[in-house]
């Protein structure tokens, strides 16, 4: 792809090499043979990244340092133990609210570290991707849309742009991730009203209000809860009859915060059924330069999508 198509893309890869030559292999294998969809998805991704970027005090290096940081420094220790004991470090979601939701200077390195790794790495840009371009246009016309731990905000901002949504609503636990969602979409002149609400969802009580949602998105959050069956049964009472959940829930993917395992796409599924909704598509993404079959062997990443309807 040459940058006359993809100019945000190729100006980020670069950048990043320039900052982490050691990288340069894992960005080839990563774009080799990406779709023609998942290429405009990463390209629209990279010039948000380029845009946020420029009201960045530590400008583009800043996203990049960030991106190397949460491979080398986050992931890479989580990673290890996984190796070494067959199962995530924490257990606890209060352990995880104290070492990272609580924690805003590393929170902030974390959010626009994921933000650059839905560019970077296959499976989160092929996940991204099959939201931008299967999920939100199957949505009616005016739907009232939530996401659930909006995180970078990356995923809120595509579904304000939706033709199909309404409104767009935004739950999370962490005040960093709020402000950096509320601060994304200002940069990036989202013009359609977001209502962001510092909220747990278990504590939202859905039986004193009428509001309802016919879309809710729940990315990679199961995984950080210790009850993923509850929290889908918990969400989907604030679905109306015939809405739908889509879940992306990473398989084997180790990380600071991360304390349920979910150990392949058909136990993905199986969570979305154990809650009471039709799966009604799913889809698997292994990480970069694995297969799926080489992916399930050895317990290697892959991003389990599931799209869930309430009957």
């Amino acid at each position: 792809m040459t940058a006359l198509f993809h100019p945000s893309l190729d100006t980020l890869k670069s950048r990043l090499i320039s900052i982490w030559p050691d990288h340069t292999d894992y960005i080839a294998t990563s774009f080799r043979d990406r779709s023609l969809e998942v290429m405009a998805t990463s390209e629209q991704i990279a010039s948000c990244v380029l845009k946020l970027a420029g009201k960045n005090p530590d400008g583009l290096d800043g996203f990049c340092l960030d991106y190397k940081f949460l491979c080398e420094k986050i992931v890479f220790p989580e990673e290890l133990y996984f190796r070494r004991n067959n199962r995530y470090r924490l257990t606890r979601f209060s352990d995880a609210l104290t070492e990272c939701y609580a924690n805003a200077p590393f929170m902030a390195r974390y959010m626009n570290g994921l933000l650059v790794s839905n560019v970077m790495w296959h499976n989160h840009a092929c996940a991204i991707s099959s939201y931008v371009h299967e999920y939100l246009p199957s949505l009616r016309a005016g739907s009232d849309h939530l996401e659930i731990g909006p995180g970078h905000g990356m995923f809120l901002y595509f579904a304000a742009a939706s033709p199909n949504v309404g409104t767009a609503t935004g739950w999370d636990v962490s005040p960093t991730s709020i402000e950096m969602t509320r601060n994304a979409l200002a940069v990036l002149d989202v013009t359609q009203p977001v209502n962001l609400t510092l909220q747990n969802m278990f504590e939202a009580d859905a039986a004193r209000t009428t509001a309802r949602f016919d879309s809710i998105a729940m990315s990679e959050i199961l995984e950080h809860l210790e009850d993923p069956v509850a929290a889908l049964k918990s969400a989907s009472e604030w679905l109306r009859p015939g809405g739908t959940i889509w879940v992306n829930v990473p398989a084997n993917s180790p990380a600071p915060d991360h304390i349920f395992l979910v150990e392949s796409p058909e136990h993905a599924c199986d969570l979305v059924r154990e809650a009471g909704l039709e799966v009604t598509s799913s889809h698997g993404f292994p990480m970069t330069g694995a297969t799926m079959e080489k992916a399930r062997k050895r317990k290697l990443a892959i991003s389990c999508i599931v799209t869930g309807r309430k009957q």
